[in-house]
């Protein structure tokens, strides 16, 4: 990695328009002192992945909302909206993941030990080295002086070509349309792995034993007469969960908004299947695994499925007028009552990215929250088995 990276440098370094230019014009201690305070929790969150893991997580987060701000301070709403969703989204899943991990090994020492402090202090060098360079050749870039770029012919043809003003959006689902299939089929693919391999893992035994705060609670609700093992967390969950069941069907009409606007505002479908998820990922927490999935039938697989078939079938029904896969387009359409509609064939793309994914992301949520119920499974049998 070091070596791409010298070679990278010698190659780019001093050639035209990619000297590094400093550029103080129109900096802003604001946003200046908002960089730092993501660098530090990017920088806190990789030392304390190794001894706290939960700290990390918190860090990263705060990473990734100092990333939703730039965003925001430099007019890219789009990607702002689905930075923020998709943080919350990988938030939770790996908090819920951290469940199953095993613990740290506190008794490393002599040799491994000294090993293991000199590849963390390779790693860190290495991981400097690196983000520097990306973020050296990314302010060249950005700093350069303008020209014939990519992106002037994209707002140039956005709504004459693709019928859209979200120039974002038009991209990725008209003009680069072939590309975002090959991403949503990659994540169907990523989403069926980790059920597949989920479905196989059992954690180690000791992530199986049961945390200080359940014994706690369980002794209390075994010393109270009328009450079973659980009622203290329904009670403390008894609030956060009524107002996490009422914000399902806000949420699916934000998804719904999220998804009709796309094409000329903020959205999409991929902003507006990640809001859906977080709407089933709330229920999820808000409930028993079981109690859910009583209640809501999601099939996750289907809509990978469905997802997948309608971004194909529309891509082939560009065939039908002789035109080449995933020709997108574009016209009014008059409805009665309320004029020209602007309508688009990228729309039911859009659709196909949509649904799949939802199916991906709820697929990872079910298989992570069904270990849960494994463990509740195992620790019952294993309880029965003491008591006989």
């Amino acid at each position: 990695m070091l070596i791409g990276l010298f070679c990278a440098t010698y190659s780019l370094w001093g050639a035209s328009r990619l000297t590094p230019a400093l550029m103080l014009d129109n900096a802003s201690v604001i946003f200046a002192l908002i960089w730092v305070v993501g660098a530090a929790c990017a920088v806190g969150a990789a030392w304390q992945a190794k001894y706290h893991r939960f700290a990390a997580l918190i860090l990263l987060g705060g990473a990734g909302l100092v990333t939703v701000v730039t965003f925001v301070w430099f007019s890219a709403p789009d990607l702002a909206v689905t930075q923020l969703l998709v943080e919350i989204v990988t938030t939770v899943l790996l908090l819920l993941g951290l469940r199953w991990l095993p613990k740290r090994r506190e008794e490393i020492s002599g040799d491994a030990l000294l090993r293991s402090r000199i590849r963390r202090r390779v790693d860190l060098v290495i991981a400097l080295c690196c983000g520097g360079g990306i973020a050296l050749i990314s302010y060249i870039v950005m700093t350069m002086a303008p020209g014939n770029l990519a992106s002037d012919w994209f707002l140039e043809h956005a709504y004459a070509e693709g019928g859209g003003t979200n120039v974002v959006n038009v991209i990725l689902v008209d003009f680069r349309g072939f590309d975002t299939f090959g991403e949503i089929a990659v994540l169907a693919i990523v989403g069926l792995t980790v059920f597949a391999l989920l479905r196989r893992f059992r954690p180690a035994m000791e992530s199986n034993e049961m945390t200080e705060q359940q014994r706690w609670q369980n002794a209390y609700d075994d010393a109270q007469d009328g009450r079973e093992r659980g009622d203290t967390v329904r009670d403390y969950l008894l609030v956060p969960g009524v107002i996490m069941q009422w914000m399902f069907p806000v949420i699916m009409v934000l998804a719904a908004q999220l998804f009709f606007r796309g094409h000329d505002l903020p959205g999409g479908g991929f902003a507006a299947g990640v809001a859906l998820a977080i709407a089933f990922l709330l229920q999820y927490l808000a409930a028993d695994v079981t109690w859910i999935e009583d209640r809501l039938r999601i099939l996750p697989v289907r809509w990978i499925g469905f997802g997948l078939l309608v971004a194909v079938g529309t891509g082939m029904g560009s065939w039908m007028f002789g035109y080449p896969f995933m020709t997108t387009y574009s016209q009014y359409v008059r409805v009665p009552l309320i004029g020209d509609v602007p309508a688009a064939s990228a729309l039911i793309f859009d659709l196909g990215v949509f649904a799949t994914v939802v199916g991906a992301v709820v697929l990872m949520l079910i298989a992570i929250a069904h270990q849960s119920l494994r463990w509740s499974r195992a620790r019952s049998a294993a309880e029965e088995k003491e008591d006989e």
